[in-house]
């Protein structure tokens, strides 16, 4: 299927998880339905609580249900501005109009906290290192990981930035975000270690850490720190100019 066939005459989607990332549930209207086959289909829907997989967070999955009809989310893309919602029916099948949404909040919890760790650990390992670090990269998916440009640190400076994580998880700090115009955020987040890739698009949201600078994302977050749970380095990755190093969070 041609996903930008699928989204082709059709208005953006509005990104309800980008206002509220605890926003669980909501109404909706469908838009399009393209069946698959017999037992999936695409959905376009007016608004949606799923987040695509995108900027290194995977798609959130969850149901699309009506009075005679549950579809369930498996995942989520987006093209020019649209989302579209993969999966198989559970019951009857999806007609245009009126639905409900609900997320896999299991799922997306793990994915806000994991999210939120990573934009933390940029801070602390720029902070051990005493200069800008770029990111080339990151999954907050399972094995997740960031990606940096350079070499990687020692053992030592990885642990320092790692016990520096944790002393600031167990502190607390809320985590906000604002739209900004690309000219804004140069100003703002002139160390933002993914500068070199920001999106394309006129206004972009930055995600702050309270006491850290701010940094664009499209992603979902955590509203304080504290949520994150302890923070666990595990194996270093050295690549080709660059490295990763994945981690684990422990409740």
């Amino acid at each position: 299927m041609n996903l930008e066939d699928l989204a082709r005459d059709m208005a953006a989607t509005q990104l309800l998880y980008l206002d509220d990332s605890y926003l669980k549930e909501s109404s909706c209207s469908i838009l399009k339905v393209e069946s698959d086959d017999r037992k999936s289909a695409y959905v376009v829907l007016d608004r949606s609580i799923f987040h695509p997989k995108s900027g290194g967070q995977p798609s959130d999955q969850g149901r699309i249900s009506t009075d005679t009809a549950v579809f369930e989310v498996r995942k989520v893309m987006a093209t020019k501005g649209v989302l579209i919602h993969w999966g198989k029916y559970v019951q009857g099948t999806l007609p245009i109009g009126s639905a409900q949404l609900k997320v896999d909040w299991d799922l997306r919890q793990k994915c806000m906290r994991r999210h939120t760790a990573a934009h933390l650990f940029d801070h602390c390992l720029a902070t051990v290192l005493g200069k800008r670090v770029e990111t080339t990269d990151s999954w907050v998916g399972d094995e997740s990981y960031i990606g940096y440009r350079g070499e990687i640190p020692t053992t030592g400076h990885l642990q320092e930035a790692e016990k520096m994580e944790n002393e600031l998880i167990l502190k607390g700090a809320k985590v906000t975000s604002q739209l900004m115009t690309r000219e804004q955020v140069v100003a703002y987040a002139s160390d933002a270690p993914n500068l070199a890739r920001l999106p394309t698009g006129a206004t972009l949201r930055v995600v702050t850490i309270e006491g850290c600078g701010g940094i664009p994302c499209g992603g979902t977050h955590v509203r304080n720190i504290r949520e994150i749970g302890q923070f666990k380095l595990g194996a270093a990755q050295s690549l080709d100019g660059s490295f990763r190093t994945y981690f684990g969070l422990i409740l």
